[in-house]
C-alpha cells in the first residue's frame, strides 16, 4: 500500500509539475518600448500593465525605456540586427521613419474600432492615416502652449493678463527682464540643436503660417513667413537666460519652477511640481499669441502613437490579439487617465472624445487645480494645433521623419540666435537641407 501511494504521489507531482510547464510555456511574453524616462512616468506606465495583467494573466508585458535623443538611432539599428520590440510608443515623424524603412504594419481595423468606441479627436488620428490606411494608434497626446507665472506678471508688468498678440509678448519680456534687472527673464526659448528647439520655433512658425512642404510635398521653407518667424524667435531669444542656447525640455522645465523665467512656449507640464512640492497655484497657461492684425494662430501637438512592427506578426495570432487588447485596454477613459492625468498632468492629453470627458480624467486633483491649463489646451489641440509637415491632414512629404532626425529646423535656429548666419542665410542653408531628405508622396 505504501508503494501504491508512493507511486500515486509521484504521479500528481508529475502531472503538477507538467501542468505548471505547460502553463508557462503558454504564457505570451510582450515587450515595448516608450521614451518616458522619469520614475513616476514609468510607474504610471507599471501600473497599466499591473491591471492588464490582472485580467489577463496569460500575459507577461516588459515596458523598456529608451530615450528620445537615442530613439532614431537606437530604434534602426535594432531593425537592422532583428531585435525590434513587439510595439513601440512613438511620435509621427519617428514612426515615418521606420515606416520608409519598411518595418511597420497598417493598424486600420484596430484604430477604426477604437474609433467607433471612443471617438478620437480627427487632427490626432488623421495624422497615422496614409495610402488608404493607418499605421499608428494615437494613444495619447501633447500640446504646447503659452506657460507662464501670474506673480511675475503682477510683479513687474501690473496685471495677471497673459499677452494676446507677440507684440505685446515681446513687451512683457523685455520689461520683465529690464524691471527685474535679470534676476527673471522674459522668456524660456531654446536655441541648441534639439527636437525641443525644433518645437518651440515650429510655434512661431506656424502662428506666421509658415510650412515646411506645400500640399503637394515640395520643400517652401524658404519664404518670407519662415524669415518673419525666426526674426521674431531672434528678438525674444535676448530676453532668454545665458546658456539658453544649449537647453533642452529639462533646463526650461527646471527654470520655470525655479522661477528664473516668466513664460515659455511650452508644454504645460510642471502642474506636478507646484501641485506636489510647491503647493503654489503660480503656474497657469494661455493660448499662444498671434502676430498683430491677424487672427491665426499656431501650435506644435504631437499625438503620441504605438506602432507595431511586421516582425511581430511572425509571432502568430494569439500573440497579436494580446497586443490589440492591451492597446485596447490603454484606450478605455478610465485607464487613459492613468497614462494622462496621472502619469503627467500637462504633459500628456487624451485622443478621443470620450477619455477627454472621463470623471477619472477630470477628478484628478492636479487637473482640478489646474483646470484653466486643460480647459485652454482642449481648445488648442481641437482648434488650431498641428504638425510640422503634418498641416494637411495627409502625408505629403515622407521625408519629414529625418529632417526631424536631423534637426534641420533647430539647427537654423541654432545658426541665427549663435549669430553664425543672418536669418536669410540659415534659412536657405534649412531649405538646402531639407531638400536632402525631401521625398514627396506626388512623386
Amino acid at each position: 500500500m505504501k508503494k501504491s501511494l508512493l507511486v500515486v504521489l509521484c504521479l500528481m507531482g508529475l502531472l503538477f509539475v507538467t501542468t505548471a510547464s505547460s502553463v508557462a510555456q503558454e504564457k505570451i511574453e510582450i515587450t515595448f518600448w516608450h521614451h518616458e524616462a522619469p520614475a513616476h512616468r514609468v510607474a504610471a506606465f507599471q501600473k497599466v500593465i499591473d491591471l492588464f495583467v490582472k485580467e489577463n494573466p496569460d500575459v507577461e508585458i516588459n515596458q523598456e525605456v529608451v530615450m528620445w535623443g537615442d530613439a532614431w538611432v537606437k530604434t534602426l539599428s535594432a531593425m537592422e540586427a532583428g531585435t525590434l520590440p513587439d510595439f513601440q510608443f512613438s511620435i509621427p515623424d519617428l514612426l515615418l521613419t521606420m515606416y520608409k524603412a519598411g518595418a511597420v504594419a497598417p493598424v486600420t481595423d484596430l484604430v477604426n474600432e477604437i474609433d467607433e468606441k471612443y471617438q478620437f479627436f480627427p487632427n490626432q488620428r488623421n495624422i497615422y492615416a496614409h495610402d488608404g490606411e493607418y499605421w499608428g494608434v494615437p494613444i495619447f497626446t501633447m500640446v504646447m502652449l503659452l506657460t507662464y507665472r501670474p506673480s511675475f506678471f503682477e510683479e513687474y508688468l501690473g496685471t495677471k493678463e497673459p499677452p494676446k498678440t507677440w507684440d505685446e509678448a515681446l513687451e512683457y519680456a523685455k520689461k520683465i527682464t529690464e524691471a527685474s534687472e535679470e534676476e527673471v527673464y522674459g522668456i524660456g526659448i531654446g536655441g541648441a540643436k534639439n527636437l525641443m528647439t525644433d518645437e518651440q520655433a515650429y510655434i512661431f512658425l506656424a502662428s506666421a503660417g509658415a510650412r515646411f512642404f506645400d500640399e503637394n510635398g515640395r520643400v517652401i521653407f524658404n519664404n518670407p513667413k519662415t524669415i518673419e518667424a525666426l526674426k521674431l524667435y531672434k528678438e525674444f531669444f535676448q530676453y532668454a537666460p545665458p546658456g539658453a542656447e544649449a537647453w533642452s525640455w529639462g533646463e526650461i522645465e527646471l527654470n520655470i519652477a525655479a522661477g528664473t523665467i516668466a513664460m515659455s512656449p511650452y508644454f504645460p507640464s510642471v502642474q506636478k511640481r507646484f501641485h506636489e512640492e510647491f503647493d503654489s497655484n503660480d503656474y497657469d497657461a494661455a493660448h499662444i499669441p498671434y502676430f498683430k492684425d491677424r487672427k491665426e494662430r499656431g501650435t506644435i501637438t504631437y499625438p503620441n502613437e504605438i506602432h507595431i512592427y511586421k516582425d511581430t506578426l511572425k509571432n502568430g495570432e494569439k500573440h497579436m490579439n494580446a497586443i490589440k487588447n492591451f492597446i485596447k485596454f490603454m484606450m478605455r477613459p478610465e485607464i487613459n487617465a492613468i497614462l494622462t492625468a496621472e502619469q503627467e498632468p500637462g504633459g500628456f492629453f487624451p485622443t478621443t472624445v470620450a477619455a477627454s470627458q472621463a470623471k477619472e480624467y477630470w477628478e484628478n486633483p492636479i487637473v482640478k487645480r489646474f483646470e484653466n491649463i486643460h480647459k485652454v489646451a482642449f481648445e488648442a489641440l481641437q482648434e488650431y494645433a498641428t504638425l510640422y509637415g503634418f498641416e494637411y491632414g495627409k502625408w505629403v512629404n515622407l521625408g519629414i521623419g529625418d529632417i526631424t532626425g536631423a534637426d534641420v529646423l533647430a539647427e537654423v535656429v541654432n545658426k541665427v540666435v549663435s549669430g553664425q548666419m543672418s536669418v536669410e542665410e540659415a534659412v536657405a542653408w534649412g531649405h538646402q537641407e531639407m531638400e536632402k531628405y525631401s521625398v514627396p508622396v506626388s512623386q
